[in-house]
């Protein structure tokens, strides 16, 4: 009994102090973030909604590139080349990206977000401004912030699994989304590398129904943009890397084309359009690694007979 006292006498305080320190970590965060906040809100009173979306286009797109940098490093020059064993489609995808193929797709990416981008964001600034909250004073709470953005990610899944799923249709997949099924083993900027109509209809407008049903703030806006777009990289790149999420879904899809449409997989669940990943091995592959060693060592392919029976 003593000893359960002592242990008791050194544990609570312990305890007590990391959670003191936690909450003072992050109030003082909060404090400091909303501090910085005020002083841009008041800097530029009058013009923050023009001077706020245009830094909001910038930071965002100027994301894109940066976080994709890496990538794009590897894809060029096939170094370092100890990642080129984490490649998904280890004999489809090629350890080196053919530059005339590669900047092609830079064309295409730039054009869409400076010609269709542009116009869209200024477009929309007014609804958002209509539907409020954009550019209040004080900052969302922190759980505000993630119901928000759970709720965009349910936005995204439903707005981006039908519009992906009328692409697919004859009509529209030969007009439009033809394009981006040219990469059938992705790399990670061909995640906006589509037709024009295709970026407005299903890059674009799915991303920003969450921020406009939930009249979210600012910051929390741009957050969501930013980690859609390192998701969407993500997905795209080919590389099944450690601590990374696992991108096997969407790679099977541009390998086999009409399966799995949606972002979080619920609706493919619901309307039955993953049972074929599902039979597969990419869906045993399916969870982040935590190790070195890659996924496909770790779950290795299955036999030809297997195979033959998940495609029938």
């Amino acid at each position: 009994m003593a000893s359960e006292e002592v242990l008791h006498s050194f544990t609570m305080p312990a305890a007590e102090a990391v959670r003191n320190t936690t909450l003072g970590a992050l109030a003082g965060a909060g404090t400091d973030l909303q501090d910085t906040w005020t002083w841009v809100y008041t800097e530029w009173a009058g013009e923050d909604a023009l001077f706020l979306w245009t830094v909001f286009f910038l930071i965002t797109s100027s994301f894109f590139w940066i976080f994709n940098l890496g990538f794009n490093f590897l894809e060029l020059t096939g170094q370092p080349a100890y990642l080129l064993k984490y490649r998904i489609q280890l004999k489809q995808k090629p350890a080196v990206v053919d530059r005339a193929v590669f900047f092609k797709c830079v064309r295409t990416v730039l054009h869409n977000q400076l010609a269709i981008g542009i116009p869209f964001h200024y477009c929309l600034l007014p609804l958002l401004l209509w539907r409020g909250g954009l550019y209040d004073r004080a900052l969302p709470s922190l759980p505000y912030a993630l119901f928000d953005l759970a709720m965009c990610s349910l936005a995204i899944e439903v707005g981006f699994y039908y519009t992906h799923r009328l692409l697919h249709l004859p009509y529209f997949y030969r007009k439009y989304h033809k394009i981006h099924h040219e990469w059938r083993s992705p790399i990670s900027i061909s995640s906006i590398y589509c037709h024009p109509f295709e970026y407005w209809l299903s890059n674009l407008l799915p991303l920003v129904a969450g921020p406009i049903l939930m009249g979210s703030h600012f910051t929390t806006a741009m957050f969501w943009v930013m980690l859609s777009t390192a998701s969407g990289s993500i997905a795209h790149c080919g590389y099944h890397l450690p601590l990374l999420p696992s991108n096997e879904t969407h790679d099977y899809h541009h390998s086999q084309f009409n399966q799995i449409y949606g972002p979080l997989g619920i609706l493919d669940t619901l309307h039955g359009t993953n049972r074929r990943f599902k039979a597969s091995v990419h869906f045993l592959r399916h969870f982040t690694l935590t190790g070195s060693t890659p996924a496909y060592v770790l779950v290795p392919d299955k036999s030809s007979k297997d195979e033959q029976t998940v495609t029938e």
